[in-house]
């Protein structure tokens, strides 16, 4: 219980961080009534070495999506990317009830997804060029 604590702080103190962000548009999609992709690009943490980027990404829906108890607009998700392997997992994910990562926090989780391949021709696949572009040593 104690960690779980912690990491909902770690979390909400990254929130606070994040409140100014500057949100760098990537692509939308037709999908799930429509979304538009935000990159925070100033939030990449790179480590050379281990070919590893973290990065915040905000997925910003025209419709309101269902999945939790109440409806939701936009989700913010940082993920970490595998530039060596060509991989992604989620770090911490936040929904939120108004676009643009505002409004009500409907849900925030910060799980350390297990790895998975970058699918080809994915927005997945976009993202982690994205992260990697800048990865190189």
């Amino acid at each position: 219980m104690f960690i779980r604590i912690v990491l909902v702080l770690l979390v909400l103190s990254w929130s606070v961080g994040l409140a100014q962000a500057e949100w760098k548009k990537l692509t939308d999609s037709p999908n799930f009534g429509g979304f538009i992709v935000y990159v925070e690009t100033t939030s990449f943490r790179i480590d050379k070495g281990s070919g590893l980027v973290k990065m915040w990404i905000l997925y910003d829906f025209k419709t309101s999506q269902e999945g939790y108890q109440v409806p939701y607009l936009s989700m913010r998700i940082q993920r970490q990317y595998d530039c060596k392997q060509e991989r992604a997992r989620m770090l911490a994910q936040s929904f939120f009830g108004d676009h643009m990562a505002k409004g009500d926090v409907i849900s925030t989780e910060s799980p350390e997804g297990t790895w998975m391949p970058v699918g080809p021709g994915t927005i997945g696949k976009s993202l982690w060029e994205l992260a990697c572009s800048n990865s190189k040593p």
